[in-house]
């Protein structure tokens, strides 16, 4: 067993969430920790420094009994410990390429679920090859499954993802200037986003596709490069998660895909940037991948590793001065 498996095995112990609802991004982390070839040294320290989180909170119910009817209880958050019952024995018993191919098409309408972290967390269980993690990240995602209202139905006008979230800025500002939403969460601040005409008029205007997914990769990744904006981050780490994910949907990709285009149009709304002041760059040196890599090993950051991962993973499919740029946000953001 590696050591990335017995890491995850001890996790397992830990709650989906800590504080007021912030996701465990403990198994995510280190997944990416591995896929950025971190050593076991590196990879322990990370796990007993984020461990902290945890202190004073209960372990979940290892003997929890599957649930007979799971999709009954998505978006149940107190039926976690069933749920991830349910998928640990579908599993066991289908494999987990047809609990994929089932379980999808049933969660992807609630994508938006904790800020992506469902679909995040279950995407870096695939990477990691590990069922007991997978079946965790499938039960985070029904237990904080959200679907949004959808926006006005209209004829596609946009299909680069780019312009379609620059309309969208422009209309906020022209028609719903004062909207902000305070709420403390992201997923909060994407809920009150449907009710703006910017998210009912334009939120499902774009022409989506497969390809349209490396498309908002780098859509996302170029504002968080010139922004570095928390938001737009979960954004970027999301579309890498669904590119890894969209194997296991329906062959009607477009439909299927719908509802992410609506959590990334109401995810871009709750980033605020069209309303907030230019953020100013940072002076930070040009560092190039190997340096990166080593930042972020080397960090207790936990965003700024999954960011550098997901960046690392979309250069090595295919060198874009993006993905770099990216990553050196990322870097610079968290040495202030």
């Amino acid at each position: 067993m590696n050591v990335l498996h017995r890491l995850l095995d001890e996790a397992q112990r830990f709650p989906p969430e800590y504080a007021d609802q912030l996701s465990n991004h403990l198994p995510m982390a280190l997944t990416a920790l591995a896929g950025l070839q971190a050593n076991e040294a590196q990879m322990r320290r990370f796990f007993a420094s984020y461990a902290g989180h945890f202190e004073g909170r209960s372990a979940g119910n290892d003997r929890a009994v599957p649930l007979a009817d799971w999709p009954a209880h998505r978006g149940q958050f107190d039926a976690f410990d069933r749920l991830r019952a349910t998928f640990i024995a579908a599993i066991c018993r289908d494999g987990r390429d047809a609990v994929l191919r089932a379980a999808l098409p049933l969660l992807v309408d609630g994508i938006g679920a904790a800020a992506f972290h469902g679909s995040i967390r279950t995407a870096h269980a695939v990477d990691s090859g590990h069922d007991g993690e997978l079946a965790a990240g499938l039960a985070y995602w029904a237990a904080r499954w959200m679907p949004l209202v959808p926006p006005t139905a209209g004829e596609p006008a946009f299909d680069r993802v780019a312009e379609w979230l620059d309309a969208i800025d422009a209309r906020l500002l022209s028609v719903d200037a004062g909207w902000r939403s305070n709420a403390p969460l992201i997923s909060l601040r994407m809920q009150a986003a449907v009710h703006t005409q910017a998210y009912q008029g334009l939120g499902g205007r774009l022409q989506p596709s497969l390809e349209s997914l490396v498309d908002l990769a780098a859509a996302a990744a170029a504002r968080y490069a010139s922004t570095g904006n928390f938001t737009v981050l979960h954004m970027a780490t999301a579309a890498n998660a669904a590119i890894s994910l969209a194997a296991w949907l329906p062959v009607d990709h477009d439909r299927a895909l719908a509802p992410l285009w609506h959590a990334v149009a109401a995810a871009s709304l709750a980033s605020r940037l069209a309303t907030l002041p230019p953020t100013a760059q940072d002076s930070a040196p040009a560092l190039e991948w190997p340096q990166i890599r080593a930042l972020a090993l080397a960090s207790d950051d936990d965003h700024l590793i999954k960011l550098v991962h997901a960046m690392a993973v979309r250069n090595a499919l295919g060198d874009r001065p993006i993905w770099l740029a990216a990553a050196r946000r990322a870097v610079a953001a968290a040495a202030r």
